[in-house]
């Protein structure tokens, strides 16, 4: 593993700690790229895979996302994915869920260059643990999971969801996780 690898890996830890989704990401996304694609595909496709459970019992019959997230693991995907859907699926995280699944799509769509799939990579790995996070902390606070579709209100429960312990707790925790897996399959 190389001095930059190690230096970005401990930036990863450290932006984990600090709860820093921007350098999180970017940092992730950089790291990414020192993988083989389908490697990075596996590591946001097993944090999606950890959502699909809560997913399932909400929206049993949303069978359809189940066989997008198979088609993905078996890589490819279709061209024309239901944005629309991401309206159907209201219950906390779910949304995210979908969006996590839509950049896996995009991740093994050939269309895209292999940047722009390493950062829909690093999108999904983002999304799936929204939606970790938003299930994890709504589930808890159904009365201001409402709230967030009300302009007046979302920012000051939006800062409650974000200021939480149980969240930034759990927040920490699964990046760390992902640091943990990118180290375990950097070359050298």
């Amino acid at each position: 593993m190389s001095k930059n690898d190690l230096r970005e890996l401990a930036q990863l830890r450290q932006a984990a700690q600090q709860r820093e989704w921007n350098t999180l990401q970017d940092t992730l996304k950089q790291l990414f790229t020192q993988i083989e694609p389908l490697s990075a595909l596996g590591i946001a496709i097993t944090r999606a895979q950890a959502f699909w459970p809560t997913f399932a019992a909400y929206y049993p019959d949303a069978g359809w996302v189940r066989e997008l997230l198979d088609l993905i693991i078996a890589t490819t995907a279709p061209n024309q994915l239901p944005l629309e859907a991401l309206t159907e699926f209201p219950e906390p995280g779910c949304g995210n869920f979908l969006m996590a699944v839509f950049d896996l799509a995009r991740a093994v769509d050939p269309q895209f260059t292999l940047a722009e799939c390493y950062g829909h990579i690093t999108s999904a790995v983002a999304n799936a643990i929204l939606a970790d996070l938003q299930h994890t902390y709504y589930n808890q606070h159904r009365d201001e999971y409402s709230l967030l579709f009300d302009p007046g209100a979302a920012a000051q429960v939006q800062q409650s969801f974000w200021l939480d312990r149980t969240v930034a707790n759990r927040d920490t925790a699964i990046w760390l996780e992902i640091a943990d897996a990118v180290e375990a399959i950097l070359p050298g």
